[in-house]
């Protein structure tokens, strides 16, 4: 006898709809690896950032230019619908000054533990260990829709529900193998690359200096479109530049483009070349001091752009001309790098595409073109800012992908 329904991936989407599906239905939840919900024990520092708790309208834009396209699915189960379903199951949760939303315990295993619990009360039955290496539809068996290869053997099913996640932290089974089958079956995917994800640059300045970081910075990426404009924190590595305001934009940002950095957002780089040179002015300070006086900004950080353009942080500030103190300012206020790449999947939060939206009824999670073949989390070509946005989205997809089962 066929399946009612066979999910695909034992993620936080794929579990979540398992915890969903109404008693008696006949339901098979296929894992390739050998644990449940990897990916979703690393959320959060594993303590599992699950939503956020601001207006269900502002998460719109938290997801980059597809965002606008996702009311049908946030909408009729939204995070004030996902935090009262969690409590309702007896899962306590505590909500931060930022509104990012966790479970009380800060625990992770506390909700994957509770969505396992909920799966095996509705009768969902768990393989591990038992990737899904082809997907097609079938007319050889009436009753199903839907047959899967295995290396256990063929399995047959009316309907498909593929939460297999997208390509990044692949060492959690979330490899991005399963697309493969889904392009085999002609499905439109748009490519897939890391977001939420360090961005590298040539020359990188400030290898020394990792762990500084700013609580408010504004960025410029000229990208082929228009330029992208964004403002958070920002934060130093070994490496790189990571923190929030480019965590958030890494989908808008490619090899060969130019990023900006003003460390100063406030400021006009013709106002404060001005300042700093009125404040040099018959000063004994060194141009080190002078500037940590001026812009508020971490010392070691200031000395190394001193020294970027040739300038010992000791030299009297009183010293240097308008031209040395336009560099300086256009480094505090306008420094423009040319990005050579991303932090790869391997770094990655989340997968940037997947499958189209243009495949998918976004009321129901449905393929328009294969009916019984359902969508849900990473593999649609969605990914949200950080701050909970990528969870409440699997949780939603989910819900809707099985709730006409």
């Amino acid at each position: 006898m066929p399946y009612d329904m066979i999910i695909i991936g034992a993620g936080a989407a794929g579990l979540f709809a398992a915890a969903n599906i109404r008693p008696g239905k006949r339901v098979l939840l296929l894992e390739k690896t050998a644990k449940p919900g990897q990916k979703l024990l690393l959320t959060g520092s594993g303590q599992c950032n699950l939503t956020n708790a601001g207006s269900i309208a502002d998460f719109l834009p938290r997801y980059g230019p597809n965002g606008k396209r996702l009311r049908p699915v946030l909408f009729p189960f939204s995070n004030l619908a996902l935090m009262g379903w969690l409590e309702a199951q007896c899962l306590p949760l505590t909500t931060r000054s930022d509104g990012k939303v966790f479970p009380a315990s800060m625990d992770a295993r506390d909700v994957l533990n509770l969505l396992l619990g909920l799966a095996r009360k509705n009768g969902v039955e768990i393989r591990y260990n038992t990737p899904v290496t082809a997907l097609a539809q079938t007319d050889d068996n009436p009753p199903a829709r839907f047959r899967l290869a295995t290396p256990a053997g063929t399995l047959y099913t009316q309907n498909v529900l593929v939460a297999t996640g997208g390509a990044s932290y692949p060492r959690t089974g979330s490899d991005g193998a399963f697309f493969g089958c889904l392009d085999t079956m002609g499905l439109n995917l748009t490519p897939r690359r890391p977001a939420l994800c360090p961005v590298y640059v040539h020359d990188y300045p400030y290898g020394e200096l990792s762990g500084i970081s700013f609580p408010d910075c504004a960025i410029v990426i000229d990208t082929d479109n228009k330029p992208v404009r964004a403002r958070d924190s920002l934060l130093l590595t070994h490496r790189g530049f990571s923190g929030l305001v480019i965590l958030n934009n890494a989908r808008h940002i490619s090899q060969g483009a130019e990023l900006t950095i003003s460390c100063l957002p406030n400021t006009d780089l013709g106002d404060l070349r001005r300042a700093l040179l009125t404040a040099a002015a018959g000063t004994a300070q060194q141009v080190g001091t002078l500037l940590e006086a001026k812009t508020r900004l971490p010392r070691r950080f200031l000395e190394a752009v001193c020294h970027r353009i040739n300038i010992p942080p000791d030299t009297k500030a009183a010293r240097l001309g308008g031209a040395e103190m336009g560099q300086l300012a256009t480094l505090l206020t306008a420094d423009t790098h040319t990005v050579s790449g991303t932090g790869g999947f391997q770094t990655a939060m989340v997968t940037a595409g997947g499958v189209s939206l243009d495949e998918i009824d976004l009321p129901t999670m449905s393929a328009r073109r294969f009916p019984g073949l359902y969508f849900a989390g990473e593999v649609v070509d969605i990914d949200g800012d950080t701050g909970g946005y990528n969870l409440q989205f699997a949780f939603s997809s989910a819900r809707l992908a099985v709730s006409a089962l």
